[in-house]
C-alpha cells in the first residue's frame, strides 16, 4: 500500500499569465468607479501519474475537474476574519487558454459592495466549492464558515452505481480555504491575491494493483463503507490547517460515527487496464476503521484461477503491516492508498506497504 496526500493548487493571481505579476494591481481599468478582481487557475496540463522528490502524485482526467464555466457547479465565497460569510464573488468573465503547458482559466467579475473597506486595507477569506450537488444561500454576518461545512446540504452520496467519473454528475466534490491580509480594493486598480487557494478532494481513492504477470482477478470489492460524506473537511477554516497527519486532522463523519451496518455492505472496484499492471480503483467517503476492530474496512480479492468450490477470498487490510491491527489506518478524504499486490513462488499473497508522509502540495488538472 502506498499512501499519499492530493491536493489541487488553485492559483488566484491577477494578470493572465503563469506568473503572479507585480504591476497588475496597478492597472487601469475602462470601469473606473468599480473594482473588478481577477482569479487566474494556472494548471499543469499534462494527464497520467508523475512523480516529484516529494513523492507528489497527479490526480487522473476528471479527479481533477470543476466545470468553471456552468456558475451552477462551483461557488466562490468571501469570509470575514471571523469566518463569518460577507459575500458570493460572481464571475461574469471566464476564460480559458493553453500556454506553456498549463492550462489557464481566467475568472473575473465585480469585487462585491460588501467586501470594499471604508479607507485602508482589509482581511478576508475566500472559500472555494466545486462539484457540490447543491447549494444553499448564506447569511451574510450570521453564516461560518463550520456551519457550511456542516450542514445538511453540504453532502454527498457514495457512488454505489460504479466508480467511473463522469461529467455531468458523477464528480468529486472539492472544498477550499485560503485567509488574505491587508489587502487594499481601490478604483481603479485590479486585486492581486498573492497566493493559492488549494482545493481538497472530498472523497479517498483506494487501488488496488496485481503486480504478478500471468495473473488476473475475476473481482475486487470494497466490504465496509459509508453512503454518504460530507463535501467539506471540518475545522479547516484557513490554509494553516492543511496538515494533513490523521492523528491531528479529525475525520468529519455524517453523525460523527460510521452509517448504521455499514461494515456489512459491499461494492466492486473498477477494473483498469493497464500495459504493466491491472488496477481496481474506488472513490470513497471517509470511513472510522479505528473506533471498533470488528467494524473495520477491507478489502476482498478473488482470482480467476479460483474455482466455484474454493470459497475463500484473499483479505487486505486498512494497516501498515497486515498481519498487525494495531497499525490500522482510517480511510481519510484527499489521500490515496495504494495496494501493490504479488503472489510469492509459494502461492503467498503479499502486499507491498510504503507509507509516504507530510505530501501537503501538487499541481493537478481542471
Amino acid at each position: 500500500m502506498k499512501r499519499w496526500f492530493l491536493h489541487s493548487m488553485v492559483c488566484l493571481l491577477a494578470f493572465i499569465g503563469v506568473a503572479c505579476s507585480d504591476d497588475a494591481g496597478n492597472m487601469p481599468m475602462d470601469n473606473a468607479g468599480n473594482v473588478r478582481l481577477r482569479l487566474q487557475l494556472a494548471l499543469p496540463a499534462g494527464g497520467g501519474v508523475s512523480r516529484t522528490e516529494s513523492f507528489l502524485e497527479n490526480g487522473v482526467g476528471l479527479e481533477n475537474y470543476i466545470d468553471f464555466f456552468d456558475e451552477d457547479r462551483y461557488r466562490i465565497y468571501f469570509f470575514n476574519s471571523d469566518d463569518k460569510f460577507i459575500a458570493r464573488f460572481m464571475p461574469t468573465v471566464v476564460d480559458m487558454s493553453l500556454e506553456n503547458q498549463y492550462i489557464l482559466y481566467q475568472v473575473e467579475g465585480d469585487v462585491p459592495e460588501e467586501l470594499m473597506p471604508q479607507s485602508g486595507t482589509m482581511d478576508f477569506k475566500i472559500v472555494v466549492l466545486g462539484n457540490w450537488d447543491t447549494y444553499q444561500e448564506l447569511v451574510a454576518e450570521k453564516t461560518t464558515i463550520e456551519q457550511l461545512c456542516k450542514a445538511d446540504w453540504a453532502t454527498f452520496d457514495c457512488f454505489t452505481d460504479g466508480f467511473e467519473l463522469s461529467k455531468p454528475g458523477k464528480l468529486i466534490p472539492f472544498y477550499g480555504v485560503h485567509e488574505y491580509k491587508d489587502i487594499a480594493f481601490e478604483d481603479g486598480k485590479i486585486v492581486n491575491l498573492p497566493a493559492p487557494v488549494t482545493l481538497l478532494r472530498a472523497m479517498a481513492k483506494v487501488e488496488v494493483v496485481l503486480e504478478t504477470k500471468g495473473m488476473s482477478f475475476s473481482s475486487v470489492s470494497i466490504q465496509g463503507y459509508n453512503q454518504e460524506g460530507y463535501c467539506a473537511p471540518s475545522g479547516v477554516d484557513s490554509q494553516e490547517d492543511y496538515d494533513y497527519d490523521e492523528n491531528r486532522l479529525a475525520l468529519h463523519l455524517i453523525g460523527g460515527t460510521n452509517d448504521e451496518g455499514a461494515a456489512s455492505r459491499s461494492l466492486p472496484f473498477l477494473h483498469i487496464e493497464g500495459e504493466d499492471n491491472d488496477t481496481w480503483i474506488a472513490y470513497l467517503p471517509e470511513y472510522d476503521n479505528r473506533s471498533d476492530e470488528s467494524e473495520a474496512a477491507h478489502i476482498e480479492v478473488r482470482f480467476d484461477i479460483q474455482t466455484e468450490d474454493d470459497a475463500k477470498d484473499f483479505i487486505i487490510y486498512f494497516s501498515d503491516d497486515q498481519d498487525d491491527k494495531s497499525k490500522t489506518f482510517d480511510i481519510v478524504r484527499n489521500n490515496l492508498y495504494r495496494f501493490n499486490v504479488t503472489i510469492d513462488p509459494k502461492g503467498k499473497l503479499a502486499i507491498e506497504v510504503n507509507k509516504w508522509d507530510e505530501i501537503f502540495e501538487n499541481n493537478f488538472i481542471f
